[in-house]
């Protein structure tokens, strides 16, 4: 039977030759060899603890950080998660806060003098000839402007004579001036710069222009109409268009109280500046009721040479004759001007006849109490009866409008009417009249993209594609209208045309705009108020 004090364990290193391993004693060993083993043995196992404990701390401190790794990684994901889902809400409100912090700047003189205050926004004016209108915070010194075909840049730039302010008020001087005549089609780079003390850059943009066919490159416009104060609808809808849109149609109200400086700033000019389209996109402009000037002034908004507040152009060598008609003026002068240019040899010769009005002719949206009792049915009555038989007889294939805040499309009598309104005002829900003829209704926040495709050959047509987007991007119609075959109806007159121009400030103003307030209070109300320190004077 084995003692424990004499057993004896062998070593490893060889089964021959035994080797005293254990810390108990042996055979023969005396009492201080064997508490020198047992205190090597101990020595040799408290030494260890301290690694193992070590290595264990370590370990576990690669695990906490490898925990922590990844949910930081994970956050991260769903952090971008979030930003990538509401990325266009952020976009919007971000765009929303901007505008309106930029003006609070400006208005409070939190900005130094000679800054940018408005972008420039490019209107056209006729065939040949680009309106740019700019502001700046305050001084009065002259600039000018500058522009170049990109195609011919070896040619020295055509420069504008210098450029006198009109002072609004001590924050708000408007620059006016005309880019052109601009004969030839394509890209055009135009520079505003300041004169004195030194010539200084102060905008440089780019614009196309087709007023001749561009190698049968299609033309590309977006539409709209009535964005008022609905400042983040009208945000989100120009966040949606394509920059690959050469051109703008805005059929009226972009403000809802005209005099007001700040309406200007952060209703119109400053979102369709933000996503700069005000500056790269010539806009076809038709004045609404609410955007309507009773001095006939139109400080923020195209103005003719000859003083007319309505006005015709051509596109692609005569292809395309756009007509854009004031229907806040029921006046002979306009109603004789139409006929004449409806009748003339520009209109009659063109592929597609397009008129943009604002207030439509077959209205069936509005609030009924203010449609039937208080008059407002009779706004625009003869647009109805008057123009739309000359629409009729001299073959208008598109009729453009907005006023009525939602979307309809449809055809009457071969003449295709659009109603726009639907920019950001508050929408129209009750209908007050029927007339049967919308093939498409949306009562929603829209804009629409319009595209004139070329004809291919001589026995193909001009084609127009006409899809109307909601605030989601999605489109809810579309339409491809063919250009008619027909042929022209040339009339000479031997009656003049009444007056020179259109009609005097001091006439709209006393007829037209008291009569609008007489039959409307509400709109009397709403001016009234408007009218605080930064309105126009």
């Amino acid at each position: 039977m084995l003692q424990p004090n004499s057993y004896e364990p062998y070593s490893s290193v060889s089964f021959q030759h035994k080797q005293p391993t254990s810390p108990l004693p042996g055979p023969g060993d005396d009492g201080k060899n064997n508490t020198r083993y047992r205190e090597a043995f101990l020595d040799a196992l408290m030494s260890s603890r301290p690694t193992l404990a070590t290595s264990n701390t370590k370990r576990r401190r690669w695990h906490i950080r490898r925990q922590h790794r990844h949910k930081l990684i994970a956050a991260l994901a769903l952090l971008l998660f979030f930003v990538y889902l509401f990325s266009n809400t952020i976009a919007i409100y971000w765009a929303f806060f901007r505008i309106k912090l930029d003006n609070a700047l400006f208005d409070r003189g939190w900005v130094p003098c000679g800054v940018l205050r408005k972008e420039p926004m490019l209107y056209i004016q006729d065939t040949y000839h680009v309106q740019v209108v700019w502001e700046m915070n305050c001084g009065t010194r002259d600039m000018q402007v500058s522009w170049q075909r990109n195609a011919e840049q070896q040619q020295p730039p055509t420069t504008s004579s210098p450029i006198e302010p009109l002072v609004l008020d001590k924050r708000h001087s408007l620059y006016k001036a005309t880019i052109g005549p601009l004969k030839e089609g394509g890209e055009y780079t135009y520079r505003i710069e300041t004169i004195h003390p030194s010539k200084r850059l102060v905008a440089r943009h780019s614009f196309h222009w087709d007023a001749t066919a561009n190698d049968q490159q299609p033309i590309r416009m977006a539409a709209m109409a009535d964005n008022q104060f609905g400042l983040r609808t009208f945000v989100s809808l120009l966040r949606r268009i394509n920059k690959r849109v050469e051109y703008l149609i805005h059929a009226g109200d972009a403000v809802q109280n005209y005099p007001s400086l700040r309406q200007w700033q952060t209703d119109f000019v400053g979102p369709l500046t933000w996503y700069g389209l005000g500056q790269t996109m010539p806009v076809i402009y038709a004045h609404g009721n609410h955007d309507h000037d009773p001095t006939y002034e139109y400080h923020y908004t195209r103005v003719s040479p000859s003083s007319d507040p309505w006005y015709a152009f051509s596109m692609a060598d005569g292809a395309i004759r756009f007509v854009i008609l004031d229907s806040n003026l029921d006046w002979e002068q306009q109603d004789e001007w139409l006929r004449r240019e409806l009748a003339g040899h520009a209109f009659q010769h063109a592929s597609f006849r397009v008129v943009v009005v604002h207030i439509p002719p077959f209205l069936e949206y509005w609030d009924p109490d203010a449609w039937h009792n208080k008059g407002q049915k009779e706004w625009g009555a003869f647009v109805k009866t008057r123009f739309v038989p000359l629409f009729e007889k001299y073959g208008v294939d598109l009729v453009i409008s907005g006023h009525q805040h939602n979307y309809e499309r449809g055809q009457h009598n071969g003449i295709h009417y659009t109603i726009i309104g639907g920019a950001g005002g508050d929408l129209d829900f009750e209908r007050v009249e029927n007339y049967g003829m919308y093939e498409a209704t949306s009562l929603d926040f829209h804009f629409v993209l319009l595209e004139f495709i070329p004809s291919s050959s001589s026995s193909s047509p001009w084609q127009l594609v006409w899809e109307t987007y909601n605030l989601d991007g999605r489109m809810i119609d579309s339409v491809t209208i063919d250009a008619k075959a027909r042929t022209p109806i040339l009339e000479e007159s031997n009656e003049s045309v009444l007056g020179q121009g259109a009609v005097t400030g001091e006439t709209i103003e006393e007829l037209t705009y008291n009569e609008l307030l007489d039959n409307n209070p509400q709109l009397e109300e709403e001016l009234l108020d408007g009218n605080e320190d930064d309105d126009i004077v």
